[in-house]
């Protein structure tokens, strides 16, 4: 699957991968980018963190660590 934090909730929930799944990803690594930080270190990579991904947990950012239009992109990348 890959490196949990990366993968699209609906790829979590047994689904296999589309064009969605992969802007998913692609919005954690604008995050990465963004705050120099891996989404969700703080947290044991394991089923509670999958279950809240699947949720509808997503990082925190704010204006101080990134521009406004590109916090909207990467959150509409997330809800893809």
């Amino acid at each position: 699957y890959g490196v949990m934090p990366f993968v699209a909730p609906e790829v979590l929930k047994g689904k296999p991968y589309t064009r969605a799944a992969d802007v998913y990803s692609f919005a954690m690594i604008m995050y990465y980018i963004a705050t120099g930080r891996q989404p969700f270190a703080n947290c044991a990579h394991d089923s509670v963190l999958a279950l809240n991904i699947c949720n509808g947990i997503r990082p925190e950012i704010n204006e101080l660590e990134a521009p406004k239009f590109y916090i909207d992109l990467m959150k509409n990348c997330w809800n893809a």
